[in-house]
């Protein structure tokens, strides 16, 4: 899979290595399945866009976003410290799993398990059994690749961890069928996964996002295809004071994609 990390790019504010950065200060509790140590590395050039931080301060949350630009293999960060932090990928997650469950004969429909709720993940997950499951996860480097022990919802609770970066390389993957399992179920997890088609364009993503207080960060994440061209994305909102609402982050995410000329400004519902 492709790793992003040291290169440079002459523009826009530069970060030259998303791994050679120095690390985000802790903050006062870390999120479940954090790990501010999170490597990355590769060939892909990163350019930070400071500007567009102004997206989470009018709407008074934090939190960063990453478009990878699968062609030109660059990609754009927005607070590069926290896009290389980890943190649980929530429901997120359930793309993972859908793909294996398909790979494996657990399940024979990646609508029973993408979007379908919080049970009918959980057993799916059982279905393909956690060891069998944390094979697949080793095999598609996805985060830290901690399934734990006997813990429960691990992909809410933790230990597992993968940060906005590498969530746009598995994304990344998955858009262009080039992860290890086979490219009918790929095809069946695009399907699952799709929001909507515009005039050149088809966007798919998944959102964890129902800011209910348990302390795990909102995301959006997902890839637009236009023509030729893919981009993968990874939002993520942090949980804290004021928090985030339920749609905040596709909301959000629109208006990163907008302003960076992914999709069009119709597109956007906030």
């Amino acid at each position: 899979m492709r790793r992003i990390g040291c290169a440079s790019v002459v523009g826009a504010a530069l970060v030259a290595l998303l791994g050679c950065a120095a690390p985000r200060e802790a903050g006062p509790g870390p999120a479940p399945g954090a790990d501010n140590a999170a490597a990355v590395g590769g060939d892909v050039a990163a350019v930070e866009r400071a500007d567009l931080a102004g997206v989470f301060e009018r709407a008074g949350v934090a939190g960063t976003f990453v478009l990878y630009d699968t062609q030109d293999r660059t990609s754009v960060l927005v607070d590069p410290g926290r896009a290389r932090e980890r943190a649980v990928p929530g429901e997120t997650f359930d793309l993972v799993t859908a793909l294996v469950a398909l790979q494996t004969g657990a399940v024979s429909d990646a609508g029973a398990v993408v979007g379908a709720g919080e049970a009918a993940h959980r057993d799916a997950v059982e279905r393909v059994g956690r060891e069998r499951l944390a094979t697949w996860v080793d095999r598609f480097e996805y985060g830290d690749r901690d399934l734990g022990g006997r813990e429960d919802d691990f992909w809410v609770r933790g230990p597992l961890g993968v940060s906005a970066v590498e969530q746009t390389e598995f994304l990344a993957g998955l858009a262009h069928g080039e992860l290890p399992v086979e490219a009918v179920h790929q095809e069946a997890l695009h399907a699952a996964a799709s929001v909507e088609e515009g005039a050149g364009y088809t966007l798919y993503g998944r959102a964890a996002c129902d800011g209910d207080g348990d302390g795990a960060p909102g995301w959006w994440v997902g890839w637009v295809t236009d023509r030729d061209r893919t981009h993968a994305f990874a939002l993520r909102l942090e949980a804290g004071e004021g928090g985030y609402g339920a749609g905040d982050c596709e909301a959000l995410g629109r208006e990163l994609l907008v302003a960076l000329d992914v999709l069009p400004r119709e597109s956007v519902t906030r």
